[in-house]
């Protein structure tokens, strides 16, 4: 099941009820009081990189004193969005149990504001551990030793995937009964479009045929999930982090692919650091990159997204 922090503050959808978050721990189909939703409103965080000590700082970058930072932004511009996505790479290195404790205290002040946090599992994270230091071990999934789920929401179905491979090392890596699972999942959930949320980034094609070369350092299945998700025509985009880099694709069947920068640290100097606000509506989106240095060039690139 997909891994939510649920909210500790209650809200009302705008207009609605609160839509169903399947196999998360809140409370199914509840009608929240006092501050409203917006049910198309949805923040992107990815590769925060937090480690226990939050003074820690790496490529010039204070991991915490960032996410902080991205926190308060999006409350401050989007505190009635419907949820918060953190697409993997949540700790700093190896996935101690005591990055997550820090985690969830910098986490803290969206779930007071009422926003449930789905968050995902990236190569630098440590599934047991991770699920311990939430007091959840043995969180019961539809795909054994894999935090995957579906998260319904009234516009979008979200398909949360768990592409850790091995803790620590680059590749990343889906397994045949994860896929199998989102087959069958995307087949019984075709109602309405679908949008899949993973760690590591999706490729494509295969540059110069290299196929070993291409993947080695991303989600070395990616041809098998592009095979699941291109004749399914409610997929219409895939979310992504990994890479440390903000990039809007569109895949050759019309998919689109959102590579989510980072909270943490950029890879390479005048990449941008931040988050992502996607406006959802019926037939697209609208996506909005929000730079923690507000004089970065990039910061309020939109990008408006048209479903295939």
């Amino acid at each position: 099941m997909p891994f939510t922090l649920p909210p500790l503050s209650r809200r009302r959808f705008l207009g609605g009820s609160f839509a169903a978050v399947a196999g998360s721990f809140l409370t199914q189909r509840e009608s929240f009081a006092g501050t409203e939703t917006d049910p198309s409103s949805w923040i992107f965080f990815s590769d925060s990189h937090i480690a226990a000590d939050q003074e820690l700082v790496s490529r010039d970058a204070k991991m915490a004193a960032n996410l902080e930072a991205c926190v308060k932004q999006a409350l401050s511009e989007h505190g009635t969005a419907a949820g918060v996505f953190l697409s993997g790479d949540c700790a700093y290195l190896d996935g101690k149990a005591e990055d997550y404790t820090t985690l969830a205290g910098l986490l803290k002040p969206m779930r007071e504001a009422g926003l449930p946090l789905h968050l995902m599992m990236g190569n630098h994270d440590h599934r047991e551990n991770f699920l311990a230091s939430v007091n959840k071990p043995g969180l019961p999934s539809s795909v054994e030793h894999r935090v995957v789920g579906l998260v319904e929401s009234p516009f979008i179905n979200w398909f949360m995937l768990d592409s850790l491979d091995k803790t620590n090392k680059t590749p990343g890596l889906l397994g045949p009964e994860q896929r199998d699972w989102l087959e069958k999942s995307l087949d019984a959930h075709a109602d309405k479009p679908a949008i899949i949320v993973v760690h590591h980034n999706v490729i494509p094609y295969v540059p110069g045929g290299e196929m070993n070369k291409a993947f080695e350092k991303s989600l070395i299945d990616s041809p098998d999930l592009l095979a699941i998700l291109a004749p399914r025509k409610q997929v219409k985009a895939c979310f992504y982090g990994h890479t440390h880099n903000w990039s809007v694709l569109r895949e050759t069947s019309g998919i689109h692919l959102i590579n989510l920068p980072p909270t943490a640290y950029v890879f390479k100097a005048g990449m941008p650091n931040g988050w992502v606000h996607a406006s959802l509506r019926k037939d697209g989106m609208k996506l909005k990159l929000n730079c923690l240095d507000p004089a970065h060039p990039q910061n309020g690139a939109a990008a408006d997204l048209a479903w295939r």
